[in-house]
């Protein structure tokens, strides 16, 4: 093989993986907020449904001024729920969420 050969081959190697690494930049605070509504839909409290804990996690990760302030709230939220088998009703029901805010 070439130099010519192997320099295209990784030139295309190289403009492949910032593609790559790209995407997963501009997609990632998407999957974080997926994952952590997941998470606090499976530990919610029973009688409370799915669409009420996403207007709730919307609010108070909207509630944060800037990208990177609603992905660090994002991760503190996902590191509470990660340490608790199920929120009770009395975190549900805090007016303040903050069993989110932790």
């Amino acid at each position: 093989m070439t130099i010519q050969k192997r320099a295209l081959v990784l030139s295309a190697l190289l403009a492949l993986a910032l593609v790559v690494y790209g995407a997963a930049r501009h997609y990632s605070p998407a999957l974080i907020h997926h994952v952590v509504e997941q998470s606090l839909i499976q530990k919610m409290p029973t009688g409370i449904d799915a669409p009420e804990a996403r207007l709730r996690l919307d609010a108070v990760v909207n509630a944060e001024q800037g990208k990177e302030a609603r992905i660090q709230r994002l991760l503190m939220i996902s590191e509470y729920l990660e340490k608790i088998q199920r929120l009770t009703p009395e975190e549900w029901n805090q007016p303040d969420e903050s069993f989110l805010i932790r």
